[in-house]
């Protein structure tokens, strides 16, 4: 019986030295090109017999098996066969949590970020059973869909950068012919990823970091972007909303005149907002300050109008963005910041003005 209960016992053990095992490989994976993440893994000869890596997100090859990183033919945990059981986020992230390198939502980039751990966080809160239709601003917008990350983008590829869907909620906000190219973004290739960027077999594959919307038409269809869901808030400052009140330009390619202007896509916290300056609390840290008297000066004590205190996804900390243009654009009746705060520029008619040190980043 001895000897039954010590196999017994050395066998679970084994189990259990598996599970740490491979928790343990897990932790440490390397990312390939043929193999992006754990589990996900791409073909390597394309339709013309060349070695091209496959894509997981569109331009897929006639013999891709891409469609199996993501779905299940047979034991599917919902009705869109998607094998991952509790929501689509929870997809999304086995690759986006940076297990691949790259695009990593969880750390900083131009469209922000998802991390509820710092302080001032907020976010487009994915996979939570918001419904889209409960957006700030929404008035036409009644959808009763929840919010995940195909409400933005489109998983199986799409036209415009960044897997930007074509249509949001079932509005064709921009207006052209289906398969145009309507949103471009101002991307540069990441200096982190030359091997995959200077590779001849990655299907035209670029890891690419991003700013925001390209040029002025870019500009304003991300803006409609965001307005098919907060409709309300898409106007000029001219004109009332369907409810009677007024709002800030949201609709314009003009700086600080369009929805990406003040805010991120994805969220924002403490470690990503800026003040009039266009510093961060690193650089502040850096320039000897402690993190505590840094991390107290950039956080963001605001309250919405329903009192919610919420820093909006903003890219600036409080009123910070307020003050960085209307210090010079249009500027309020006070009195102006000492000359170290600002800098040499120019208004919209090309005269010569003083302008805070962080209005260029503001686009």
């Amino acid at each position: 019986m001895s000897k039954i209960k010590l196999g017994f016992s050395a066998l679970l053990t084994l189990i259990l030295l598996g599970m740490f095992a491979a928790l343990a490989s897990a932790e440490g994976f390397t990312a390939t090109p043929s193999n992006p993440a754990p589990g996900i893994n791409v073909g390597t000869v394309d339709n013309n017999g060349d070695a091209n890596q496959h894509r997981t997100h569109g331009n897929f090859q006639n013999n891709t098996n891409s469609c199996g990183n993501c779905h299940s033919a047979h034991n599917g945990s919902n009705e869109t066969l998607l094998k991952f059981q509790n929501s689509e986020p929870d997809m999304c992230l086995s690759c986006h949590d940076g297990t691949m390198g790259f695009y990593n939502v969880k750390t900083a980039s131009g469209a922000g970020i998802f991390n509820s751990t710092h302080e001032s966080a907020s976010m487009h809160d994915v996979g939570k059973g918001i419904q889209i239709g409960s957006a700030p601003g929404a008035y036409a917008n009644k959808s009763v869909g929840e919010l995940e990350c195909s409400s933005c983008h489109n998983p199986h590829g799409s036209v415009n950068d960044r897997l930007l869907s074509e249509s949001v909620i079932g509005v064709s906000y921009s207006g052209v012919t289906k398969g145009t190219k309507s949103i471009n973004l101002e991307l540069k290739e990441d200096p982190a990823y030359a091997d995959i960027n200077n590779s001849s077999t990655m299907s035209g594959l670029k890891i690419t970091t991003s700013v925001g919307p390209k040029g002025n038409t870019d500009k304003v269809n991300y803006a409609k972007f965001c307005g098919a869901c907060h409709d309300d808030y898409l106007g000029s400052s001219g004109a009332p909303n369907h409810t009677n009140h007024y709002g800030h330009t949201t609709n314009s390619s003009s700086a600080g005149r369009n929805c990406a202007s003040c805010h991120y896509a994805h969220g924002t916290d403490i470690t990503m907002l800026k003040d009039t300056q266009g510093k961060t609390i690193a650089d502040y840290v850096n320039g000897g300050w402690t993190q505590e008297k840094a991390e107290a000066y950039m956080k963001d004590v605001s309250v919405n109008s329903k009192g919610v205190k919420t820093s909006s996804l903003k890219k600036y900390t409080n009123m910070a963005v307020c003050w960085t243009c209307h210090q010079s654009s249009h500027a309020i009746d006070t009195q102006q910041p000492e000359d170290k705060y600002l800098t040499d520029g120019v208004d919209r008619y090309g005269n010569p003005i003083k302008l805070f040190k962080g209005k260029s980043d503001i686009r």
